[in-house]
């Protein structure tokens, strides 16, 4: 299949302000795309947006939204559904660390918002219309958590679960309709979240050991996205770690993930605490 021809298009990014977003929205733009750029901070997307426009011959929207809200959820679906999107990226997302038990109830629903429900109200708004161009496409940035139990960070690895399901199932219905699905499935990435997250405890854990340039992610995506490719895990590494379930019983995974994602031991605490990110594993 011939590369995806971005030129003239309209790309929407959420979660465009930093990290994996913001690469998107670069190499979108350098490729040709126009922007619809989602996130909750309005003066980082009118910078980006400011610079984009400079470097490249682009159109840039920017539509400050907190994917959390459900009717703030609503309104960018509405936009979306009056635009001719023609590449979904729906990358807006967050986790929290700790024992279940111990998080906080709104903000793990928020998470949910953000990292299912957002995704699939987003979709539903676009597709229908690249099916009728017979043209386009969704990229949603899952997670190398989403192929087993994940231990201390329970409901952001079943999102992920739940958003890589979601977008493998979109690519089987749309074959032979012109339009690409591809779950893009990162291992931890270098992005701001990390020196943010002030919180030993997670960072202390050996997931956290290595992590990937974002640059690198999104041209991974890009290039799995002009082969219509249906998952892209990049890394040797962590390919490796998100196929472990195919040969090991899910008790002894979701054990191993549990001893991976744990706190050092230093580090551990009796008081687990949340704390939020754009992406991880």
């Amino acid at each position: 299949m011939p590369a995806f021809d971005f030129a003239g298009t309209t790309s929407l990014v959420t979660g465009a302000s930093s990290g994996l977003g913001e690469q998107f929205a670069r190499q979108l733009a350098a490729r040709g795309s126009g922007l619809v750029l989602v996130a909750r901070s309005a003066d980082r997307l009118a910078a980006l947006a400011d610079e984009l426009r400079a470097r490249h011959p682009v159109t840039v929207t920017t539509v400050p939204a907190d994917l959390s809200q459900a009717e703030q959820v609503s309104r960018v679906a509405a936009q979306a559904a009056a635009t001719q999107v023609d590449v979904l990226v729906n990358n807006a997302g967050f986790g929290t660390y700790g024992t279940f038990a111990g998080l906080d109830p709104d903000r793990e629903h928020a998470e949910m918002m953000v990292n299912a429900v957002a995704v699939v109200d987003l979709a539903h708004a676009v597709l229908p219309s690249m099916l009728a161009r017979r043209r386009g496409g969704i990229i949603t940035v899952a997670s190398s958590i989403a192929f087993q139990p994940s231990p201390h960070q329970a409901v952001y690895g079943a999102t992920k679960a739940f958003a890589l399901a979601f977008s493998e199932a979109l690519w089987v219905e749309t074959r032979g309709t012109g339009v690409r699905i591809l779950a893009l499935c990162p291992g931890p990435v270098a992005t701001g979240f990390l020196a943010s997250l002030d919180d030993p405890a997670a960072t202390s854990s050996i997931i956290y050991g290595r992590t990937a340039d974002p640059a690198d992610v999104v041209r991974a995506a890009l290039h799995g996205f002009d082969q219509d490719a249906m998952t892209i895990i990049p890394g040797r590494r962590t390919r490796l770690l998100a196929q472990g379930h195919r040969f090991l019983p899910r008790t002894v995974m979701a054990r191993m993930t549990g001893k991976m994602l744990a706190p050092a031991e230093k580090h551990a605490t009796t008081e687990p605490q949340t704390r939020s990110r754009t992406t991880r594993p």
